[in-house]
């Protein structure tokens, strides 16, 4: 049976001062992909991005039963800073597929990273992460049948066994932005979507409501379909005790929505998980079988 994390636990998080023991050193640029210069499609074919100013490529997690008529590309039409932007498409899912998936790893959480290993976002360790950038929906996006992620930092999860038999999946999306399914929309209107953002820990593991009556949901915003916005988060991970708690902090087009302490992550001494995250955008759903969803990404930076 999951644990269930207090309310009382967490307040003494927040008022004994943990934000006091997360370190403070300022982050430096460590990525900034614009998609303007020096950055191409390896080929035609390809859905491999090749960054000829730092000699990087970024591979897209394809999963089986993924099905897009357009290919990921760099198109130049209707990008936030042109003339350049990322284009990222769904379709309907092979019938069998376990989910439909492409997510590109703009920071990633096992390849060698620019800097070496201080850039790393590990789990625990205090740093500051600062991740930005701008996205698109398409206006012809359908709105999925069940959720779906554009934003996630990943934490892998790993072979083993989870403390004293608890029933846990750790791992996976620890922080993420995800569209609101059909079924759980409040606003009706075709022009609009829906977001929440969200963590996953120990004590908040799946969604019910896409709000915050969930454990794991901050905050759920309305944007509109055609339209270009900027999503900032500030990151922060320490260790309290046997759990992993730290600064979330979200800005939408620079406007503030949350900034708070909470438990987000899976501590790698007592869960099967990877201590290195990523960052990663695209588009993950589930295995829909009808839906088109078309989304655009710009001007994506990280400091660490």
């Amino acid at each position: 049976m999951a644990r269930q994390l207090t309310a009382v636990k967490w307040t003494c998080l927040l008022i004994c001062g943990a934000s006091a023991t997360i370190a403070a050193s300022e982050p430096r640029r460590r990525l900034s992909m614009d998609f303007d210069e020096g950055q191409a499609m390896a080929s035609k074919q390809s859905s491999t991005i090749v960054d000829a100013r730092s000699r990087q490529d970024f591979r897209a997690t394809i999963d089986k039963g993924t099905k897009a008529a357009d290919r990921p590309q760099i198109v130049s039409q209707g990008c936030h800073t042109p003339p350049s932007c990322l284009r990222v498409s769904l379709d309907p899912s092979e019938k069998g597929a376990a989910k439909n998936k492409i997510m590109y790893s703009f920071w990633s959480h096992y390849k060698p990273l620019p800097g070496g290993e201080g850039g790393r976002i590990v789990i625990g360790d205090g740093g500051t992460t600062r991740i930005r950038f701008s996205m698109k929906l398409d206006n012809r996006y359908d709105t999925p049948l069940h959720q779906m992620i554009h934003f996630q930092i990943f934490q892998p999860a790993k072979a083993g066994g989870n403390p004293n038999g608890e029933d846990i999946k750790p791992g996976g999306p620890v922080v993420s932005l995800r569209i609101v399914p059909v079924s759980r929309r409040k606003d009706k209107s075709p022009d609009v979507e829906e977001f929440i953002i969200a963590v996953r820990n120990p004590g908040a593991l799946n969604y019910r409501y896409y709000d915050t009556r969930d454990p794991g949901v901050l905050y759920r915003g309305t944007i509109r379909k055609g339209e270009w916005n900027s999503y900032s988060f500030v990151l922060q991970s320490a260790r309290r005790g046997g759990d992993m708690a730290g600064r979330i902090g979200f800005w939408l087009n620079d406007q503030e929505k949350v900034d708070k302490i909470v438990p987000w992550g899976f501590n790698p001494a007592q869960f099967a998980v990877s201590p290195q995250l990523g960052a990663e955008l695209g588009s993950y759903r589930s295995a829909d079988v009808t839906g088109h969803q078309t989304v655009y990404f710009d001007d994506v930076t990280i400091d660490r």
